[in-house]
Parts: structure tokens; C-alpha cells; sequence
């Protein structure tokens, strides 16, 4: 059957149909809906490609981070260790995406990708879009040395009102809890060492007193460097009349005089100061624990923290001093592992080698014990250092033991050693304490109030600051 078109039907069609407005509309609207479907879709893919690669992103620096902790440096080893924790992070829906994890001698590279398919923009030709995200981090655990000069004076028997132990009680357990925080189970590409130096009266050196301080002479005399010391002590606080009295020398430490007071000049030519301190049994013994130099090995800080007990009066710039002493390269006391990286290695553009020395000083800011040719002094600063008879009757030669402190500090910062200072049971109506524990720290962020949170928060603040790891990129 052959179809006849009437034209002029046709024509008179077509007329009707562009003169009705509301053929005009429906054909715009056919015309614009195509576009207006595609920017629609575009929207809605965008947005779904948006928030997959804020999840690739969250997981990504997930498992750089702890890849970063990995002292393994071969690419296979550090995806495959690393993948858990990308893939406990990613839990988007659709394809599984490409992850990989590169050494980059002080860093990790840890890269992601992963095909998302559009739904909408399918109509465009546009059938997926590739999301991808990067992480760079600086592998964990800049080489470390660390120095924990922790407060063993008679002070610290007193109760903690946090906890209801005894202060010291409280103090161990953070400070061994620190220990276990900062110190890996095995060493790897970067080292971290870590000193204890427990204080009272002074610093026990044990065996190394020798060499720091210069040998004795035996026997008995009125001049200092014997033994055992004759000298004039305190009948009572005033000092107004001496009795003489003899205390034989410690492998506790006082103060270095002179030229190096507040240098880290090396003890071979410039000893410190003698211990003729207390026994037990006396006013005022030197008992505390003998100090670690730095080491790897945790178990012997752990042992020597726990076995920590508070006695005796503060000689905190003596702390203070070898907190120091236990990071310097120039003392020359140290041997094998114990000594510590030279200065240089804090500033060095070779990030491996590359060093964090860092002195923590754990104080009550109440400091009342000066010395004299190794003895604790009279008036006054023998109230609350122990009975007046084996105080000698001549000012510190240095001078105030917040003097000394504050000096020291000074020199320890000028040095490029990073000073944080934890304050407990501060008392601040004392104008010296306040003022001590205010300029020794870096600055003000160093400087962390243990009794408005408590000792264990302090340490693991100052542990997780040391430890924590940058995202570069």
C-alpha cells in the first residue's frame, strides 16, 4: 500500500503546533532535559568520588603512620605490614583499591588508588573516575636521648591526694610507664636511649664518683679531699657556736665550682663536687638509687625507678646538673653505648642521623641544699636539710640553690637540649619556687602542672610529644 502525504494537512499541523504555547514548553523541556540530567549526575558521582577519597586519604595516613614505625626497609615488607591498617580504615564499598608503601631512607611513601564508577555521567561517555591519595611520613623514632631527673627527696613520702599512695609511689609507676612508652622492644634504623637520674642531697654516681669527683686520700682530716672530713658543724640553726664533726665521703656528688660550675666541661679537668653527705643511720643520708647513664636496655631503668624511695633534703641543681651531664658529649664519663651523640647531630641536615636530646625534670621547686667544699651548709639553707651538726658553718659557694638552678637550666637550654619540667605539689605562695619552674622549661608548653592533672598524665603527655610522628605531605 503506498502512503500519500497531504501538504498542505502537514503544513496546517505544523502552524497549530509552534502557535500552541504549550507544545513551545514541552519541546524546551525535552531539549534541556538531557543537560540538566547530566549536571545532575555529575553532582551526585562528584560527590560519591568526594567522599571515597576522603576515606582513601583517612586510610592512607593510617597506614603510613604505622609504617613508619616498621624497621624494616623493603617495600614489599612495609605494604604487606602495613595493609591491616589500611584496610581496617577503608571501608567504602566498590572495587578494592591499589596500595603499595615505599622506603624513602627517612620516610614512607604510602600511595593508594582505587577506580570509582559513575552512574549518571555513564550517558556522557564518563564510565569511572581514578580517586588516589598520598601520605608521606618521617619514619618513627628520631634518635632519641633522654634524661629523667626524678625527685627522691623526703617530700615526696607524702600522700597524694590524687591517688591516696604515697607521692613516690605515684612517681615510679609514671615513670616506668614512660619508659615503656618511649623505648621500642628492638632498636631499629633509629636509637632511643634513656638515662635516670634520681636526686635528694645529691646524685649517686656509684663506681664513676671516683672519676668525676678526683680519688680521696686516706685517713682523717680537716681538709677536704680525705676519706673522712673533720670539719666545724652547726650546734644549732643559727650557727652560732661549732662542734666539730667527721663525715667520710659518699659515691654521692654535689655541685661542680669554679670557672666550669655551669658548663658540661669534662670531668677530667674539671671535677665536680664531693659528696661528704650522711650515711644512713645520720641527719640527713645520701641513700638514693645510684643513677643510669644512658641505655637501651629498659629493664635497668625499670629496675632502678622501682627500687627509687624518698629521703633526704634537695640539692636540685645538683639533679638538674647531671640530667645534663647524662646527655653531654664533653663530661667524659661516659663509655660504649652510654655516650651520647655529639651536638653537632642536633642541627645535622642528615636526617638518619639526626638527634633529639631531651632533659625531664620532675620537681617540687623546694630546693634547700647548698654545699661547701662537699657539705650541706649552714643558715640558711639548713632548714629542712637534715640535723645542724653535719651542716658545715660557711656560705654555699656558689651561692642560692635557686641561683645555681636557674643557671644551670640556662646553659642546659643555650646547649640545644630540650627542657621539660613536671611540677608536683607545688607550693606557689614561694616566690623562688614559682619563679624556678617558670624559666627552667624551653617555654611554656615545656611546663606541665602535675597536680591539676596528675604524674602518670605528665610523663605520657611528654612521651607521646617526643614520640609523635609528622605527616609531611
Amino acid at each position: 500500500m503506498r502512503n500519500v502525504f497531504n501538504r498542505s494537512k502537514i503544513g496546517s499541523g505544523l502552524k497549530r503546533l509552534l502557535s500552541n504555547e504549550r507544545g513551545n514548553i514541552s519541546i524546551i523541556v525535552g531539549v534541556a532535559t538531557v543537560p540538566m540530567m547530566m549536571i545532575l549526575g555529575a553532582v551526585i558521582d562528584f560527590e560519591r568520588a568526594s567522599n571515597t577519597q576522603t576515606a582513601l586519604q583517612a586510610s592512607v595516613d593510617s597506614a603510613a603512620l604505622f609504617a613508619a614505625t616498621l624497621t624494616t626497609t623493603s617495600n614489599d615488607s612495609l605494604t604487606s605490614q602495613s595493609q591491616p591498617y589500611f584496610n581496617q580504615n577503608y571501608n567504602t564499598s566498590g572495587a578494592a583499591p591499589n596500595f603499595a608503601v615505599t622506603n624513602s631512607g627517612d620516610s614512607v611513601t604510602a600511595t593508594a588508588s582505587v577506580t570509582v564508577a559513575n552512574s549518571l555521567m555513564t550517558f556522557a561517555g564518563l564510565q569511572s573516575e581514578i580517586v588516589s591519595a598520598t601520605s608521606v611520613v618521617k619514619k618513627a623514632g628520631i634518635n632519641l636521648e633522654v634524661s629523667l631527673v626524678l625527685d627522691n627527696t623526703g617530700s615526696m613520702n607524702s600522700t597524694n591526694p590524687q591517688t591516696g599512695h604515697a607521692a613516690i609511689t605515684d612517681l615510679k609507676a609514671a615513670a616506668a610507664k614512660f619508659v615503656s612508652q618511649v623505648m621500642p622492644a628492638t632498636q631499629g634504623q633509629f636509637y632511643t636511649k634513656i638515662a635516670a637520674i634520681p636526686y635528694n642531697n645529691g646524685v649517686n654516681l656509684g663506681a664513676q664518683a671516683v672519676t668525676a669527683r678526683g680519688a680521696t686520700l686516706s685517713g682523717t682530716s680537716t681538709n677536704p679531699g680525705y676519706d673522712n672530713y673533720t670539719f666545724p658543724g652547726c650546734s644549732d640553726q643559727s650557727c652560732s657556736s661549732t662542734n666539730p664533726f667527721t663525715i667520710g665521703i659518699t659515691n654521692c656528688v654535689s655541685e661542680r665550682t669554679g670557672t666550669a660550675a655551669y658548663t658540661d666541661a669534662s670531668v677530667s679537668t674539671y671535677p665536680v663536687g664531693r659528696g661528704y653527705l650522711a650515711y644512713s643511720g645520720t641527719n640527713n643520708p645520701c641513700t638514693v638509687q645510684q643513677m643510669v647513664p644512658l641505655t637501651t636496655n629498659a629493664s635497668t631503668l625499670t629496675s632502678t625507678i622501682n627500687a627509687m624511695s624518698a629521703g633526704g633534703s634537695t640539692a636540685g641543681q645538683v639533679g638538674i646538673a647531671w640530667g645534663w651531664y647524662a646527655l653531654s658529649p664533653n663530661i667524659g664519663l661516659w663509655s660504649g653505648a652510654s655516650v651520647p651523640a655529639g651536638y653537632d647531630k642536633l642541627t645535622t641536615t642528615d636526617l638518619m642521623s639526626k638527634v633529639k636530646k631531651v632533659m625531664i625534670l620532675m620537681t617540687d621547686g623546694e630546693y634547700n641544699s647548698a654545699h661547701y667544699n662537699g657539705v650541706i651548709t649552714g643558715a640558711p639553707t639548713v632548714s629542712g636539710s637534715g640535723g645542724y651538726d653535719d651542716h658545715i658553718n660557711q656560705p654555699a659557694t656558689n651561692g642560692s640553690v635557686y641561683t645555681q638552678s636557674t643557671s644551670m637550666c640556662n646553659a642546659i637550654k643555650a646547649s640545644g637540649v630540650e627542657v621539660y619540667v613536671i611540677t608536683f605539689q607545688l607550693n606557689s605562695s614561694y616566690p623562688q619556687r614559682v619563679a624556678l619552674v617558670n624559666s627552667c622549661p624551653t617555654d611554656s608548653k615545656h611546663l606541665i602542672d602535675a597536680d591539676s592533672t596528675s604524674l602518670d598524665s605528665a610523663f605520657s603527655t611528654i612521651a607521646n610529644q617526643i614520640m609523635a610522628m609528622r605527616i609531611a605531605q
